[in-house]
């Protein structure tokens, strides 16, 4: 993927009646669950604590349960059974677990309706999405970005406009898909030829109706072009690293086509060189491993 693409901003015009139907498509994505929307603005919150935090996440027994499933997995590699929130709280911080409530949220909300298909297989979706985000979350360590855990999030939630035009759009959605194949174009553009918008701008559409963190409405809408970021390019840059990646090795499916050329404006935000990038390869089938547990957690 060329780093001279153009902006999605205002590649739609074109389409209006189809963009407008978009938009009425992500009105009809639920709501986050009202947990989540407490989470987020405890987390918003500078006199928030732990126990404000584990209260709001113990209302919810079914995330309760995700979420401690996912702090004793290997990929956490606890020496010891975390048998309560705010014990996980306390060790992962206050960051790490609302990412993984979020995720968590996020994967249930739209589930695996649908299952597997030919052009759009959910599970390896979602299998795709989650190694991203735990690449992203390897270089982040790996260049000291300081909240790492933001990544494994960002990463889950990178793809989440083709989750809308799956379920909103699915034939015209598959449409863009095929065509995309038979062209060997991006996914992206033949979205936009098909459908009026891309998935980076659905998702960030989607992103706003849920009130995320600007930063992560962000790092979806620009991920492929990530110095087209401005709050903060850093992560759009790590999320677009680990997409690549996992594409690369073929963890799971995005529903596209072959892999896109890394971005070099990537490369120079993130200040990483090739043999960084080959030293990323040469780890991520142990950091992998480690996660599917993460992926059996988050899609059981």
């Amino acid at each position: 993927m060329a780093d001279s693409a153009a902006t999605t901003e205002g590649t739609s015009g074109g389409a209006p009646e189809a963009v407008t139907q978009i938009i009425q498509c992500i009105e009809k994505v639920p709501t986050l669950p009202a947990v989540i929307a407490r989470i987020l603005e405890v987390m918003e919150n500078p006199k928030s604590n732990v126990q404000e935090l584990t209260r709001q996440i113990s209302l919810d027994q079914s995330l309760t349960a995700r979420i401690l499933k996912i702090v004793n997995s290997s990929y956490y590699g606890f020496p010891r059974q975390i048998s309560t929130v705010s014990q996980g709280v306390v060790i992962l911080g206050f960051n790490a677990v609302k990412s993984l409530a979020l995720s968590a949220s996020v994967v249930r909300l739209f589930g695996l309706e649908g299952g597997k298909e030919k052009e759009f297989d959910l599970i390896e979706f979602w299998k795709h999405s989650i190694g991203t985000g735990v690449i992203a979350n390897m270089v982040g360590t790996r260049i000291k970005y300081p909240l790492p855990e933001e990544c494994l999030v960002a990463g889950i939630l990178h793809g989440i406009g083709k989750l809308v035009f799956d379920q909103y759009l699915h034939d015209r959605f598959v449409q863009a898909i095929q065509k995309a194949k038979k062209e060997k174009k991006t996914l992206a553009e033949t979205e936009r030829a098909v459908l009026g918008l891309d998935h980076c701008e659905a998702g960030a559409l989607l992103a706003r109706k849920w009130k995320l963190p600007l930063h992560l409405e962000e790092s979806i809408r620009y991920y492929p072009h990530p110095q087209l970021a401005e709050l903060n390019q850093t992560l759009a840059a790590l999320v677009h690293v680990g997409d690549h990646v996992a594409r690369k090795i073929r963890f799971g499916a995005s529903g596209e086509a072959g892999t896109p050329k890394l971005s070099l404006n990537a490369m120079k935000i993130l200040n990483i060189v090739q043999s960084d990038i080959n030293t990323v390869f040469d780890n991520v089938d142990a950091e992998l491993t480690k996660a599917d547990d993460i992926v059996a957690s988050l899609i059981a």
